[in-house]
């Protein structure tokens, strides 16, 4: 059977040819402009894939270094604080020396103290720097001011406990954001001092006070005992400064008159006092600060001899409004009504009324520390001059201690940055093979485009020259 080929056909085919190397070549010159081998996955499934995954660790490098970049701004403003808070304390332990040697000269110890008080608020502008719109030492509360002055007059934390931290790599993090109360408010509790010559001491329990506080003794009773016939005064609640308890202090009664009218008497061998029968409310001065009020109205007639006192007190450690009655042990717990804070006191010792000064050494924060020794300097507690420098020689230990913690953070944020560095430029090298592999993965080979390119375009004209030779036939050519 002869088979034969339409004019239809022909066309139809010619047609077909036309339309693929049309394609063809619009694909090849759009990886000509593109610089793409791969512009859909269709081109190549197995090279697509694997281009995907490559973009994908391109991105995740990408995010990987920014994050990296931010991290170290941020360690970088924080090393900077720091660094300049460690200068403040030392220029501080240097004023505190100055104080020592500056003897009862309360002048000098006055500007000292203005100097202190710069200081300070150097330091607590510091400890509320910010890098961009986020606090350093907040912790990951990042938009929260660190330290607040409250109406105490002391710096409280607001920010949060733990530390912000930022993603570097995969499974790694760094902390960036440091909780202010780790670096500034850190404790190493050490024994309380005493001030002061009340013989109070330190109790055998743990103290959860902090700073600096005052122990006021007061007086409540004095009782004596035996026969002697003499009695506390009217004003002898309010007026006795001896604590004690029986045999700690004792009166000595001299009946000179043989009929308890008249006579002497002394407190804890001081000198001799006259007391008559008419005498209700006798002021009697021993050594020291010691003083009683007695009523020798009833003395015992030829009563020659020594009395045992007892005499009975309290203790507060918040200016009297919560008071505990003294014991005389080894160990009594005194809580601060206001705060809760609990201060442990040995009282077998306490002979007089009066307050002690209290230092909680170990749990001075970063500002109480600063504080302390500015008021130090003023003598706002009113000590002795030999009280007023062993406090502020105290305040070098302090001192140490905070700028010893702060340094320490540099330390650590200092390492951070180094592994940082080294950790980015690794990744930079690993982003640049991804982006080399990604290339040969993808990207045409331009000059073998061009040749395609240029074949494609002979092959098109080819084409159309053919294609036109079908387009021009007549009748008479299909006859033949």
């Amino acid at each position: 059977m002869e088979m034969r080929v339409t004019l239809q056909s022909s066309v139809n085919q010619a047609l077909f040819n036309l339309r693929n190397v049309t394609d063809q070549l619009a694909v090849t010159t759009q990886q000509a402009s593109s610089g793409k081998r791969i512009l859909q996955p269709s081109d190549d499934p197995v090279g697509a894939v694997s281009a995907m995954q490559y973009h994908a660790q391109d991105q995740r490098l990408d995010t990987y270094l920014s994050n990296i970049t931010d991290a170290q701004s941020t360690l970088n403003t924080s090393v900077s604080t720091l660094l300049d808070m460690g200068t403040l304390f030392s220029q501080a332990k240097q004023l505190a020396i100055e104080g020592t040697n500056s003897g009862n000269d309360q002048n000098a110890l006055n500007a000292l103290s203005q100097e202190v008080d710069a200081v300070l608020n150097r330091v607590v502008n510091d400890a509320n720097t910010k890098n961009g719109e986020q606090y350093l030492f907040s912790g990951t509360a990042t938009q929260t001011q660190p330290f607040t002055l409250g109406p105490s007059g002391s710096y409280t934390y607001q920010g949060a406990s733990d530390r912000a931290s930022t993603i570097i790599n995969q499974g790694q993090t760094v902390d960036t954001l440091y909780s202010g109360r780790e670096i500034f408010q850190s404790q190493q509790r050490g024994p309380t001092v005493y001030g002061g010559t009340t013989g109070a001491a330190v109790g055998t329990g743990t103290d959860s006070a902090t700073g600096q506080g005052t122990l006021l003794i007061q007086h409540t009773s004095t009782a004596y005992t035996g026969a002697s016939g003499v009695k506390a005064g009217s004003g002898s609640a309010a007026g006795d400064t001896i604590i004690g308890p029986a045999g700690t202090h004792t009166l000595t009664i001299v009946d000179t008159s043989g009929l308890g009218t008249s006579g002497t008497v002394s407190l804890d061998n001081g000198p001799p006092i006259a007391f008559t029968s008419s005498d209700t409310n006798l002021k009697v001065a021993g050594p020291g600060n010691a003083v009683v009020y007695l009523d020798t109205s009833a003395i015992a007639p030829g009563f020659n001899g020594s009395v045992a006192i007892t005499a009975n007190g309290t203790l507060s450690v918040d200016n009297g409004a919560t008071k505990v009655p003294i014991n005389f042990s080894s160990n009594q717990v005194v809580t601060n009504g206001t705060t809760g804070a609990i201060t442990n006191v040995n009282s077998t010792n306490i002979q007089s009324t009066g307050t002690a000064s209290l230092d909680y050494t170990g749990t001075y924060d970063a500002f109480q520390v600063l504080q302390a020794l500015r008021d130090d300097l003023r003598n706002t507690r009113g000590l002795s001059e030999a009280d007023q420098m062993q406090s502020i020689s105290q305040r070098l230990a302090e001192l140490d201690r905070v700028r010893t913690n702060i340094l320490q953070v540099v330390g650590a944020q200092s390492a951070d940055l180094q592994n940082l560095q080294g950790l980015q430029s690794h990744l930079d090298s690993m982003q640049l093979q991804t982006r080399q592999l990604t290339s040969n993965t993808e990207d045409a080979d331009i000059s073998q485009v061009v040749v395609n390119l240029q074949s494609q375009q002979n092959l098109l004209q080819l084409t159309l020259a053919a294609t036109s030779k079908i387009f021009q036939q007549n009748l008479a050519d299909f006859l033949k």
